[in-house]
């Protein structure tokens, strides 16, 4: 059976440039017509918001502040038990390398 080729595609022509610029252009020039200008009760609510997150942020940064002390004694406390797990983790290496006086508990 012999093989169909598929029938050639007809040649991409884009347009110049400045066309194309053009073309953007008048799509976009509705939306700009159409825009309303904001009116009082929609003013009044993105102001709200921006109050609302203002005060939130505020919120957030004195929890943060008062939580200074806890978290720097949480990083130390982590620093101690990373230290003391690398101690541990060299005995073990050490007593399993046959250094008999790293297998005593501590």
């Amino acid at each position: 059976m012999p093989r169909l080729r598929p029938a050639p595609s007809p040649p991409v022509r884009s347009l110049p440039v400045p066309h194309l610029l053009a073309l953007a252009l008048f799509a976009a020039l509705p939306a700009t017509l159409s825009a309303q200008p904001e009116d009082a009760a929609h003013r009044a609510d993105r102001l709200r918001t921006i109050e609302l997150n203002r005060r939130a942020r505020g919120v957030i940064d004195r929890r943060d502040s008062g939580n200074t002390a806890v978290r720097e004694g949480n990083r130390r406390a982590m620093a101690d038990y990373e230290r003391r797990r690398a101690a541990w983790a060299r005995q073990v290496e050490a007593c399993r390398a046959g250094d008999w006086d790293a297998c005593e508990a501590r």
